[in-house]
């Protein structure tokens, strides 16, 4: 009975592509069978941030302050706005394409065991930066939640809730570094801190910036007593492209 079904699946999978034909994102070719995220070009020339290969990279100099120095702190990709690349992320936050953002993650997650990145099997729980519930309403789901579905799918690593936005906040979009830190200032809590003490904690974003989200993050964690803490996301503005203060690495 399997291979009846699955001869089935591939036809219905290929009638839909008939009538729905689904495109890369990045160069707007069809996909071909076994093409998720991106057609095999554009995924294999993407531009990898290859972070979680160095330690002091610039994530980690955006999140990172005394006595918080995160275990891995990582993007996929380079995040810049008139990239074509910048849709695979782009997309799933404001086009209403949540399994984007999903399958990005699941991809990112893959890459990171193949290149046997030690941090990674110590890390206990995801947890995605939370919307606040009216943003949840209007936008039907949480990119962050999405992404790091994505990773857990690909790692076996659990994805938690405990974070929680305690307040809305105006968008992060073209607002200056300084107006971001206060923007996302203190909107962050965790909800059963208990269950947090001892573990290694990633924290899962869709684009660093400045970094002032997953700090306010990293913050509200640390507070639980975590064994480490870590920081995930698809993409990162790249430090040429973003000018960021000295200070914003302690934010």
């Amino acid at each position: 009975m399997k291979k009846p079904k699955a001869h089935i699946r591939y036809a219905l999978g290929a009638a839909l592509d008939a009538l729905l034909p689904r495109l890369c994102p990045v160069c707007r070719s069809t996909l071909g069978r076994g093409e998720t995220l991106m057609c095999a070009c554009c995924l294999a020339m993407a531009p990898r941030t290859l972070m979680h290969r160095r330690r002091d990279n610039s994530v980690a100099a955006r999140v990172s302050r005394p006595g918080l120095e995160p275990a891995l702190a990582a993007a996929w990709l380079e995040y810049r706005r008139d990239s074509p690349y910048a849709s695979v992320v782009r997309d799933a936050k404001f086009r209403h394409m949540p399994a984007m953002a999903r399958e990005a993650g699941r991809i990112y997650g893959l890459e990171l065991m193949a290149d046997g990145v030690p941090q990674l099997a110590d890390i206990d729980v995801l947890l995605p930066v939370p919307l606040h519930w009216r943003r949840l309403l209007q936008r039907g789901y949480n990119q962050s939640r999405e992404a790091a579905e994505g990773l857990a799918d690909a790692t076996g690593i659990d994805v938690g809730d405990n974070l929680v936005a305690t307040r809305a906040h105006r968008t992060q979009t073209r607002q200056s570094a300084e107006a971001r830190r206060r923007n996302v200032s203190g909107i962050i809590a965790v909800r059963h801190p208990d269950e947090l003490r001892g573990l290694h904690v990633a924290v899962v974003d869709d684009v660093v910036t400045t970094g002032s989200t997953l700090s306010d993050a990293l913050r509200a964690v640390q507070a639980c007593g975590p064994r480490a803490m870590s920081v995930l996301a698809l993409g990162a503005v790249p430090a040429d492209a973003f000018h960021f203060a000295p200070e914003c690495g302690q934010q």
